[in-house]
């Protein structure tokens, strides 16, 4: 079993050199995110992430499909904001939410819907 340093650390070589080849056995769901997020040579495989995690890869990689299955508001928020080929959809989003994508997208005008 890894422990979370070890998880972590290995993720953390695998973003930080290119030339490391990529292994996600074992590592933690968000160290696994987390190198799926910034290596673009990563294979993109959500399987086993939290909505959370597979939201911070979503939002991090455009060519990652956009699913909000399972998703809580904040989270759809979290990758609206970030992807601007994502549609906005301010339905069931607090205030805060909705401040983060309207400072966020500014292709998108409030008056849209």
């Amino acid at each position: 079993m890894t422990s979370i340093d070890e998880s972590f650390d290995r993720a953390e070589a695998m973003v930080d050199d290119p030339s490391i080849p990529i292994d996600l056995t074992g590592l933690f769901p968000e160290d696994r995110a987390y190198v799926i997020a910034y290596r673009s040579d990563c294979e993109i495989d959500l399987t086993g992430l939290g909505p959370y995690q597979r939201a911070y890869v979503m939002a991090r990689r455009p060519d990652c499909p956009i699913d909000f299955d399972g998703f809580k508001p904040h989270h759809r928020a979290y990758v609206m904001a970030a992807r601007p080929d994502c549609p906005v959809d301010l339905t069931g989003l607090d205030s805060f939410d909705r401040a983060w994508i309207l400072k966020n997208r500014p292709d998108y005008k409030s008056d849209n819907g």
